[in-house]
């Protein structure tokens, strides 16, 4: 690994654990013992090495994604898991969005944009994946789905003013939803794959 490579991870790791506004330059030079001049010399400015950092951060959960689809023995399967592992880290995931938005927004509207466009090529590939193995309808219209399915996932994930009702948690909120849109574009071995899961996610519980 590089030095710039290992200041980007690093420096990752810092705004996982503090917090975006915390994390001064100062104290990625101090943890890393290398001088800001260095991190200029590198970066240019704080806003390029926060983008670089972000950018390491979703990666990082998006080979958790990889290895995790390693388990799935088919699509629908792989997406659950990945939706779930999405929920999993959704909370710092929204902390971490938030403060960008909030005091580096050139960074933020960047990284929105790409990370939009990356999660709706997954999501194609998975349920054209999905149609040709015969889970999903093969009618359906797939950009329109990845819309829905996006930012159905996005509105619990994301939004902290989100009204749920009384009883029911973020997490089981997130499961019944996505497994209503999948239901409705499943076919009938889809379906079985779909009721097969959650019973066996039910009796882990």
């Amino acid at each position: 690994m590089s030095q710039k490579e290992r200041i980007i991870e690093q420096t990752m790791r810092m705004l996982v654990a503090q917090g975006i506004k915390a994390v001064r330059m100062d104290d990625i030079a101090h943890q890393l013992s290398v001088s800001k001049r260095t991190l200029y010399e590198l970066f240019g400015d704080k806003e390029s090495l926060l983008y670089l950092a972000m950018v390491c951060y979703f990666e990082q959960n998006r080979r958790n994604w990889e290895n995790l689809s390693v388990q799935a023995p088919n699509v629908l399967e792989r997406l659950f898991l990945v939706l779930n592992e999405v929920m999993e880290h959704s909370e710092t995931t929204r902390r971490m969005l938030e403060n960008l938005r909030k005091f580096y927004p050139a960074v933020y509207e960047k990284l929105l944009h790409e990370s939009t466009d990356r999660n709706r090529q997954d999501f194609r590939a998975m349920l054209t994946q999905g149609i040709a193995d015969g889970l999903f309808i093969d009618n359906i219209n797939i950009e329109l789905a990845i819309t829905v399915l996006y930012y159905t996932a996005s509105a619990i994930t994301m939004r902290r003013d989100m009204m749920l009702p009384e009883g029911i948690s973020e997490r089981s909120a997130f499961t019944q939803i996505v497994s209503t849109f999948f239901r409705g574009i499943s076919t009938a071995e889809g379906l079985k794959i779909i009721d097969e899961f959650l019973k066996r996610q039910n009796d882990e519980i």
